[in-house]
């Protein structure tokens, strides 16, 4: 039993130790979640000041082995997802689309998250709102399944915005309505975080409707949101990963403040332009402007090159073409200095510039900037279709790579699979013939013994016949006396039997049915009548001059056997014991001499009789 268990337990370490192998290399994280995302937020900070730097952060990272691939993979794609320019977008939408399916994103639902936000963002950028779509509705699943409320409010948000994009406003604004509804009067940063960005998002549908009156309340929404959280932060702290630090705070509720005065200042602006035809009404909405302006050149964004971008429109609304010139000359100046002037920043100042110019009478240089700002649209169109081509290219081309990849690694793991069960089945035969042998050295070790137990019960009954055929001389010759009487011989030879006293004339009938049984049996099996294959009762009334009741009686009162022929097989049993020991006889022949006409009853009956089959027997002898 020790030994099975030593082989069972051999078994379970190779089968173990066979998966251990299996299974592919994967980084072992040395890093704690909390440290991972401050890397993240260190890289992705320093690529907001200088893309390149942030991606030698990365590359840094790979080489010295701090963070996995996939890990650095996401953040290059994260920072390709903040340009402006079409090919780094389709990057960053090809990295996170080969990301999703590693078995690390179907693990880990937080680094799933990350890589959906990813796609969400740059298929934002990418103006790929059915992609957009998309990707929000797995995020939205996905926060769903964690139980992340206010994320799924925040995806439902980006969903509608995407929605209004293609055409479904009415569906798209009663989504960001609703995220709106259900997160007002939350005071917890997540919530107000979350509802910063819907508002945004319906501003940006509404800009996009040229619902120029519905935004100024929305702006001032997101204005008292801040409001309160600057003078509550402690009320609104929740330890959410998406919340800012201390030092953190004053930029952001800045930096979303200047966006309410510019949304609020421009939705003025051209309310007023709208409303020419009611000076009153014109002027009302020129002043709310011109305040918002002021406020909003008062922040540290409309210092900015994008804050001035973005506030130009406005200038050149209400008049201030001279800021707006100079803004478009100074931003113009800045994209050339970066030696980049084919990109949509580009052509929004050339639009401007040329709108300017005409607001100012400069008609020719308003056409020449005009087509130049054609010029570019049409090359920037060309470019987006090339890289939507490119996408769907790379699109295609990874699905291909993902293909044969899939391919290998089915190979590699059909061939690990037979590797492992050809192994455990080799353990298996190796245990199974083990066991085989010690179960047939077992076997043989019995045999031995059992031939050994018959050949000495053979030994002691040639003894016993000897001496009955003795003592039976002494008591047919009358030989009797007080120690030398046939019983008293029979016990000095450990004998316990009674012999019978044949009466002189050789009459049967005065012995008892007993004694009458073992006359009969050692006539019998001494003059070898039992391999008469007629051999019967009427044989044993013929031979010994007995009536059949004697007959009867002599078996049924006198001896051990429920009928003859169990007697006479036992006796055909120890000839052909004795024959398959003391001769080379084939055993079927030894069958016949031992008077048995059918070899599976012999051999069944030689089993039953000894516990062992004949060849068994006459193998344990040869070596015993």
């Amino acid at each position: 039993m020790r030994t099975v268990k030593y082989i069972l337990y051999i078994v379970g370490v190779f089968t173990m130790l066979t998966v251990v192998s299996c299974k592919r290399s994967a980084w072992d994280p040395s890093l704690k979640q909390n440290e991972v995302i401050s890397l993240y937020q260190k890289v992705l900070t320093a690529a907001n000041e200088s893309p390149e730097r942030g991606m030698q952060m990365i590359d840094s990272l790979k080489r010295i082995g701090a963070l996995p691939y996939y890990h650095t993979d996401l953040m290059r794609a994260k920072i390709y997802a903040q340009s402006t320019d079409y090919l780094r977008l389709d990057s960053a939408i090809i990295i996170g689309e080969r990301l999703i399916t590693l078995d690390e994103a179907k693990k880990d639902l937080g680094y799933r998250q990350d890589i959906l936000e990813m796609l969400v963002n740059a298929c934002r950028l990418h103006h790929d709102d059915e992609q957009t779509i998309h990707w929000s509705t797995m995020l939205l699943d996905l926060v769903r399944q964690q139980g992340l409320e206010t994320e799924a409010l925040r995806t439902e948000a980006e969903i509608g915005m995407a929605l209004s994009q293609i055409g479904r406003t009415d569906e798209g604004l009663a989504k960001i309505d609703n995220v709106i509804r259900q997160l007002k009067g939350q005071r917890k940063w997540a919530e107000m975080d979350a509802s910063i960005i819907a508002l945004k998002r319906k501003v940006s549908v509404l800009d996009l409707e040229q619902r120029y009156s519905d935004i100024p309340p929305v702006a001032q929404m997101m204005l008292d949101l801040l409001a309160d959280y600057e003078q509550h932060p402690d009320e609104f702290h929740d330890d959410s990963y998406r919340e800012v630090t201390d030092e953190q705070r004053p930029g952001y509720i800045e930096f979303y403040r200047a966006k309410c005065y510019l949304y609020k200042a421009h939705a003025y602006a051209k309310i007023s332009e709208e409303r020419k035809a009611n000076r009153e009404e014109s002027a009302a909405a020129a002043k709310k402007a011109s305040q918002n302006l002021a406020l909003y050149e008062q922040t540290d964004f409309a210092k900015t090159m994008n804050g001035r971008e973005e506030i130009t429109p406005t200038w050149r609304f209400l008049g201030h073409y001279d800021k707006a010139e100079a803004a478009c000359a100074d931003l113009e100046a800045d994209l050339r200095q970066q030696g980049d002037t084919v990109n949509a920043r580009m052509a929004a100042i050339l639009y401007e510039h040329a709108q300017t110019a005409k607001a100012q009478g400069r008609d020719a240089e308003s056409v020449g900037l005009f087509e130049q700002y054609e010029a570019l649209s049409k090359t920037l169109n060309d470019r987006l279709l090339r890289g939507k081509a490119h996408l769907y290219a790379a699109r295609f081309h990874a699905q291909e790579q993902q293909q044969e990849i899939d391919r290998q690694k089915a190979g590699k793991q059909y061939v690990t699979i037979m590797a492992f069960f050809i192994g455990i089945l080799a353990m298996l035969g190796l245990f199974f013939a083990w066991y085989a042998a010690r179960q047939w050295g077992k076997t043989q070790l019995k045999n031995r013994a059992l031939a050994k137990q018959i050949k000495e019960a053979f030994t002691y009954k040639d003894k016993y016949e000897e001496l009955k055929q003795q003592l039976q001389q002494l008591a047919n010759g009358h030989q009797r006396n007080a120690e030398g009487s046939p019983d008293n011989l029979a016990a000095d030879a450990g004998l316990e039997t009674h012999l019978p006293v044949i009466p002189s004339g050789g009459s049967l009938d005065s012995l008892s049915p007993e004694e009458l049984f073992h006359y009969i049996e050692h006539e019998v099996s001494r003059r070898l009548l039992f391999l008469n294959p007629s051999f019967d009762r009427q044989m044993i009334m013929d031979e010994f001059h007995i009536t059949k009741e004697r007959v009867g009686a002599a078996f049924s009162q006198g001896s051990k056997y429920d009928s003859m022929p169990q007697f006479v097989n036992d006796l055909r049993l120890e000839y052909a014991s004795k024959l398959l020991v003391t001769t080379d006889l084939p055993i079927t022949e030894i069958m016949s001499k031992a008077g048995f006409s059918n070899a599976s009853v012999f051999s069944r009956y030689f089993s039953r009789k000894y516990q062992i089959s004949p060849s068994q027997y006459r193998r344990a002898n040869s070596e015993v």
